[in-house]
């Protein structure tokens, strides 16, 4: 029986991406990242991914997206524009082209955002991300992935009135964090947060000049039970990239293993 590291790897090859696994020579510095974090979380998981991509002198930014935090915008107002105008407001602070990195759903709203400001972003990571064509969501997107436990009965939930949505808490620290030690999964369950389902419902409008103009990176996760690594490689075969790299962990690197996620952003900026 082939493992699935194993089976993912020839999938990408066989999609003529190729798999980069190993350490650059060299690693840039004076960057700046822009972390977007995904569906059910905030921002507080990218600390210690900030960590270690300032440790090699780069600067790097987690994105709060609406709703969470200090904000208040009430659930149902929350679309997927205003995501992407959080996370435009902060690349527009900063003073150069950002390295700009979506996890999970975040890779709907970066792909958004590099329709509206192609100029101001140089590189796209998708790291265990929904990865669109035009006029994709990410519910059409998901009901294609027959392999993530959330399509499984009773592990995703609605709320009654269908503006949120959140997962099964018995099984959302060991779906999203398969590979994390024991003494992080009580925490890895309690950041758990409703998400707003209006967004993941709107599709994003892409195009070959703006969109298509940027660099794509793409970073597998050969060990996911959320995004599939089935449908992560579906994904890049219908919207090739330029680099993929692959982890063998599940769906949160950034908990599980943030050195080794941020020697894989460094070379995605290369």
């Amino acid at each position: 029986m082939v493992r699935k590291i194993g089976l993912v790897t020839l999938l990408v090859l066989l999609l003529g991406l190729g798999v980069a696994q190993q350490p650059a020579q060299a690693q840039p510095t004076g960057l700046t990242y822009i972390l977007v974090h995904g569906a059910f979380q905030d921002a507080s998981g990218w600390a210690a991914t900030i960590d270690a991509l300032e440790a090699a002198g780069n600067a790097a930014v987690a994105v709060t997206l609406p709703g969470r935090g200090d904000d208040t915008t009430p659930i149902t107002e929350i679309t997927l524009a205003a995501h992407r105008d959080a996370v435009i407001s902060v690349i527009e602070a900063q003073d150069q082209p950002v390295i700009l990195v979506g996890h999970s759903f975040g890779g709907m709203v970066i792909s958004a955002v590099a329709e509206a400001i192609p100029e101001r972003i140089s590189a796209l990571v998708y790291l265990a991300a929904y990865l669109p064509q035009t006029g994709d969501s990410l519910v059409s997107l998901s009901t294609q992935d027959h392999y993530s436990v959330l399509g499984q009965e009773g592990n995703f939930l609605l709320s009654e009135d269908f503006a949120y949505g959140m997962v099964n808490a018995d099984i959302f620290a060991s779906a999203f964090c398969p590979d994390c030690a024991e003494d992080q999964l009580p925490t890895v369950a309690a950041s758990q947060l409703n998400e707003p389902l209006a967004p993941l419902n709107e599709p994003v409008e892409l195009t070959d000049a703006n969109f298509g103009s940027v660099r794509k990176v793409y970073i597998l996760t050969a060990e996911d039970v959320v995004v599939s690594p089935q449908l992560q490689a579906l994904m890049l075969a219908n919207t090739p990239v330029d680099r993929v790299f692959a982890l063998n962990t599940g769906h949160a690197p950034y908990i599980s293993q943030p050195a080794a996620l941020a020697t894989l952003l460094l070379q995605a900026a290369e």
